[in-house]
């Protein structure tokens, strides 16, 4: 992204970014008024206003980079499907080291530590056997980074939350919050404890997806003045896990709207 000179700070960022939903916030937020006249005002620029009485900005993460660590020490939380995954993946990574396993099946934890073999890596601490045991893990002094991936939205930014909170940075899967009050949550914890916090969404940088942004930054498709991105998962496609909780089923019932949005220029 080119350099403009002006101050990056939240408020500039999510002005130049688009923000979408400014009217649907608005109308979600009427409670936090001030009583002053706002019929004339743009959509965004009320939902900024309301926003920013409940939400000031502590510390500007846009750019900061927490001192480097010449080994990361990462816990995961959650070892169902993602989180195996996920911790394979991070095997492979120099300078990292796998120091904690967490999740309420203790047979899950123990799968995951064979996983560790499989690498050549020694074993990790194993925290199960009941549902607020991750937050052993956080508490533990041994981890820099917890990796989050849990079958239910709102845990995963109570878990994420609380890990920042713990001195360690976080990075959560999807859905990262299920309310505007959570991320606003997100937001603020991470300012508040210079602890980054990061989305496993990274489908953005595969290759269709960067073929695409450089087609449109060398102006093929003309001025774009809006795109968004996503996709539905046929729920269909689950099979019942082994804990029996069909939560995507279940949030796909009560929500209405794209539950799993990708992208948004």
């Amino acid at each position: 992204m080119a350099k403009t000179g002006k101050r990056t700070d939240r408020r500039h960022f999510m002005k130049t970014a688009g923000f979408g939903g400014a009217a649907i916030l608005t109308n979600g937020m009427t409670s936090h008024s001030t009583g002053k006249a706002h019929s004339q005002a743009h959509p965004f620029e009320r939902t900024k206003e309301l926003a920013e009485q409940e939400h000031k900005q502590l510390f500007n993460m846009c750019g900061y980079a927490a001192p480097p660590l010449s080994t990361v020490r990462v816990g995961f939380i959650g070892l169902g499907s993602r989180g195996p995954a996920n911790l394979d993946a991070m095997a492979y990574v120099e300078g990292v080291r796998v120091t904690a396993l967490c999740d309420r099946r203790p047979a899950r934890v123990e799968h995951s530590q064979t996983i560790l073999a499989r690498h050549g890596l020694p074993p990790a601490k194993s925290f199960a056997g009941n549902e607020n045991i991750w937050k052993e893990l956080c508490k533990d002094p041994d981890i820099d980074l917890i990796s989050i991936a849990v079958p239910r939205g709102p845990l995963h930014a109570q878990m994420a939350i609380y890990a920042m909170e713990n001195g360690k940075h976080a990075a959560v899967e999807v859905p990262a919050v299920s309310t505007l009050e959570e991320a606003w949550q997100l937001v603020q914890t991470s300012e508040r404890t210079k602890k980054h916090c990061m989305m496993l969404e990274n489908c953005c940088y595969d290759y269709f997806e960067l073929l695409t942004l450089n087609m449109i930054r060398a102006g093929l498709f003309g001025d774009l003045i809006h795109a968004d991105a996503g996709y539905l998962h046929h729920q269909n496609n689950f099979i019942r896990p082994e804990s029996g909780d069909m939560w995507r089923v279940r949030e796909s019932q009560h929500r209405n709207g794209n539950l799993y949005p990708c992208s948004t220029i």
